[in-house]
């Protein structure tokens, strides 16, 4: 097996190296190794928008990504490891998600840890989760996607993912929550996350693993399919399903506004605003403006920016307060 680790913690230009290593010409398996800084990845069937709170997001610069595979959304940062294993599809080791990350358990026994594999595609210790996993076929090879929760910090999981699903009809896949915890707290010995990779690397190393820089021209190629790919809004929103939302909140002395909107490809297609709002010119030609707008912060505010909103909504308004009731957070 061949073995590569990645010294970028850019998501966007992981993710299209997994991608690079996948359709490449290089001999399987071949054994990737990455970590990203702050970012929530959404598996490729899913609704980006239900399952970000985007506001937060935002604010935080914590980075919103899309990825090949399928699979639930992950909040990831410096504490965790994602690996990736490119198989032919029709190795043995390929078998199932059982058979790819029994190398992994075995490691993790090695560490002293109860780990054993749960569910259809995951790892636990003591039952609650440490690894989620995920996988997709080009030609005759396999993309296995998995993480380790080492120590990322839990409490971001909840602040960037948790959404209200009421506001949001969508048929795009859903995560499920899970009980997970951390690797590092478990352990008997102190170990960094990296010391942790290097330990799984030298057990793989025991069994005719061969550890490689990465290829220049790779890392170049990787790098241009960041910019055209994986960067992109058409790949992050644009491949969003097609959904329908309703959002009504009530701002103190001033009145409720109360948006219904329909989504396709992330293009707002439909948009009417209801409430008792206190404005005189009313909202057509606001809602005729945001028709074939594409459903993200900054190109609505755009067009909130054209217009006289204290007319529309009255003069206690605040465009924040438009712009809070239009975009799902």
């Amino acid at each position: 097996m061949l073995c590569f680790k990645s010294n970028d913690n850019d998501v966007y230009f992981n993710l299209a190296l997994d991608e690079y290593l996948l359709k490449s010409d290089l001999p399987t398996p071949i054994l990737f190794l990455w970590k990203n800084h702050n970012t929530v990845i959404v598996g490729k069937n899913q609704n980006t928008y239900e399952e970000v709170n985007q506001k937060l997001a935002n604010d935080d610069h914590v980075k919103v990504a899309r990825r090949a595979s399928g699979g639930g959304a992950v909040y990831q940062d410096d504490g965790n490891l994602c690996f990736s294993i490119i198989l032919d599809k029709n190795s043995a080791m390929a078998k199932n998600y059982h058979t790819i990350l029994q190398p992994f358990i075995d490691v993790l026994t090695k560490l002293g840890l109860n780990a054993q594999f749960a569910g259809k595609n995951d790892i636990e210790i003591d039952g609650k989760k440490i690894s989620g996993n995920a996988q997709f076929q080009y030609k005759e090879r396999l993309l296995h996607h998995g993480t380790f929760l080492f120590n990322v910090d839990l409490s971001k999981m909840g602040k960037y993912l948790n959404v209200d699903q009421s506001k949001i009809i969508s048929k795009g896949i859903k995560s499920i929550p899970a009980r997970v915890t951390n690797i590092k707290p478990l352990l008997k010995q102190d170990l960094s996350i990296d010391d942790f990779m290097d330990f799984i690397i030298q057990e793989l190393i025991e069994q005719g693993t061969v550890v490689q820089a990465i290829p220049a021209d790779i890392i170049s190629a990787a790098h241009k399919l960041a910019e055209e790919k994986y960067r992109t809004w058409e790949w992050i929103y644009g491949k969003n399903p097609s959904f329908v939302f309703q959002n009504k909140i009530r701002f103190e002395g001033k009145g409720t506004l109360d948006v219904r909107m329909n989504v396709e490809n992330s293009i707002i297609q439909e948009i009417k605003f209801f409430g008792d709002f206190l404005g005189w010119e009313g909202t057509e030609q606001l809602e005729a403006a945001l028709v074939n707008c594409k459903y993200q912060i900054e190109d609505i505010s755009k067009v909130l920016e054209h217009f006289d909103l204290a007319k529309i909504f009255g003069d206690k308004f605040t465009r924040a307060e438009i712009l809070e009731t239009i975009v799902h957070k």
